[in-house]
């Protein structure tokens, strides 16, 4: 009689709990992984993500993130966040590309006029258009963080015209519309991974190199590389990716406060990442680098061949999308 009262009470109060919303929730652990060092500004946008998240969600989520190609480098981290065995990553657009062509458009070199151009298109035509087509791959786009706008690099001399390009062995990443614009230069193309780049650089397999300015500084490539062109020719992005099974484990709250501290982590990077890049500058003519700022017309004039060579990766449609998306937001 005693154990009927008891399990009768207890039923009682489960339902109670259900009714009143009062059922506890699972905790969930996210890993999300990036190649950015532990020094970069992708670090602590994604510490603050993690944080934020925990919070807000009074710890239900906490986030571990994996920097400096922990867990792999690019290639495998993007292929294990769709697989499901990574929840989310910092995924260069190059990478996605692999997977959805048209995220190679955003690499269209000399399309974009400057940053907050960059900011209007990615943030809004680009977005709508690209997240439908990467969730049929397996991931849901939460924001595009920053990377930058790349320079050239190099051990040799100065480059203050496409002919300068002629001949060196410049290093991309495994990226079509990078190899494009340097070999339309002149240049002898070498791809290299990036976690292999720094070594690369120090052994002297090529003669430079094309990254952002934050990551010429960050990974100390300036001690190898006196010669530092400006020149701003492409933009790379980090998007914030999830995985879509572990996505739609989450409550509509949850999904709403990774949205927000994902797009709240963006407006972080990028401004540490544009406001140190004068100081970064400064800090390497110092050190005894030559940083020149060449007249960008005859680069963008020798840009045909690469451009017809991007076209044909992703597809007339989508570079003529692009390229009339970057016109309707350049004002």
């Amino acid at each position: 009689m005693k154990k009927s009262i008891v399990l009768a009470v207890a039923v009682a109060m489960s339902f109670a709990l259900l009714a009143c919303g009062g059922e506890k929730k699972s905790k969930m652990t996210l890993k999300l992984a990036h190649f950015g060092s532990e020094a970069s500004p992708a670090q602590t946008a994604a510490k603050q993500f993690a944080d934020n998240v925990k919070k807000r969600t009074n710890g239900d989520i906490e986030i571990i993130v994996y920097p400096n190609n922990t867990l792999g480098g690019p290639p495998q981290i993007l292929e294990q966040v769709l697989l499901g065995a990574i929840d989310m990553s910092l995924s260069g657009q190059d990478q996605i590309a692999k997977h959805v062509p048209l995220f190679d458009t955003v690499a269209i070199p000399f399309s974009i006029s400057g940053y907050e151009h960059m900011d209007r298109v990615l943030d809004g035509p680009f977005k709508e258009w690209a997240a439908p087509e990467l969730l049929k791959k397996g991931a849901v786009m939460l924001s595009s963080w920053e990377w930058g706008f790349r320079n050239f690099t190099n051990s040799k001399r100065r480059i203050l015209k496409p002919d300068d390009m002629k001949g060196l062995k410049i290093r991309t990443p495994p990226a079509m519309a990078y190899s494009a614009t340097m070999e339309a230069l002149g240049a002898n193309v070498q791809t290299i991974d990036f976690s292999e780049l720094v070594m690369a650089m120090r052994q002297g397999v090529v003669d430079g190199e094309e990254n952002p300015i934050g990551t010429i500084y960050d990974l100390k490539l300036y001690e190898v590389q006196k010669y530092i062109s400006v020149v701003n020719y492409l933009y790379s992005s980090m998007v914030h990716l999830v995985n879509v099974n572990v996505w739609k484990k989450l409550t509509p709250e949850q999904q709403k406060i990774i949205t927000e501290e994902s797009a709240s982590a963006a407006t972080l990077m990028r401004k540490l990442t544009r406001d140190a890049e004068k100081s970064q500058l400064a800090d390497m003519v110092k050190k005894g680098n030559v940083v020149d700022y060449p007249d960008l017309k005859p680069f963008q004039d020798k840009m045909g061949p690469a451009y017809e060579k991007i076209k044909k990766n992703v597809g007339e449609e989508n570079f003529n999308k692009w390229m009339k998306m970057a016109k309707d937001m350049a004002k």
